[in-house]
Order: structure tokens, then C-alpha cells, then sequence
């Protein structure tokens, strides 16, 4: 191979190395940007995974205050129905276990 010959050879390789760098650039500049995609759905998903717990929670909140209230109503209805009943035994975490009032396990 004569020097111009190697001349020619070298500049082709070179040219082909400048532009396989800035395509390796484009590349990893495509990279970072599906990566910055890819963490704004991870970060929504953490937000709504969040709010949607603390909905849980109030709802779970709500339903039982909700049972309390309507347990303390029922009493206060039966009291007020037959007033002599006496329905001081009468909780909300006792049940009915062959004909016996015992405590909910």
C-alpha cells in the first residue's frame, strides 16, 4: 500500500469514526431521554400508590365509624322500644355461641 493510498484509507477510517462517534451520542442521548420517560410514569405511579392508600385508610375509617354509630343507634332504638331490657351486656365485639354471649376471638 503506497502512503497516499494509506492517506486516503486514514481519512476514510476517520471520517467513518467521527460519525459512528456522533451516532453513539445520538444513542446515548436517546437513551437518557427514554430513561427521563420512563422515570415520570414511576414517579406518578409511587404518587397515585400513595393517594390511593390513604383513601383506603378513610374509607376503612369512615366504614367503621359508621358501624359504631349505627350499633350505638340500634341499642339506643331497642332501649327506647323496652325500656326494662336489660342490654348492659350488650358490646359490639361479644357474639352468640350456643345460645351463650361471649367475646368475638
Amino acid at each position: 500500500m503506497t502512503c497516499q493510498e494509506t492517506k486516503v484509507l486514514l481519512t476514510e477510517k476517520s471520517k467513518e469514526a467521527l460519525g459512528l462517534s456522533a451516532r453513539n451520542a445520538e444513542l446515548i442521548a436517546e437513551v437518557e431521554k427514554l430513561r427521563g420517560e420512563l422515570a415520570q410514569p414511576e414517579e406518578e405511579l409511587v404518587q397515585k400508590d400513595a393517594s390511593l392508600e390513604k383513601a383506603k385508610e378513610e374509607l376503612t375509617k369512615d366504614a367503621t365509624n359508621s358501624y359504631l354509630v349505627g350499633f350505638d343507634d340500634v341499642v339506643s332504638q331497642v332501649t327506647c322500644v323496652y325500656p326494662k331490657l336489660d342490654l348492659s351486656k350488650i358490646r359490639l365485639r361479644k357474639v352468640v355461641v350456643d345460645g351463650q354471649l361471649v367475646d368475638e376471638e
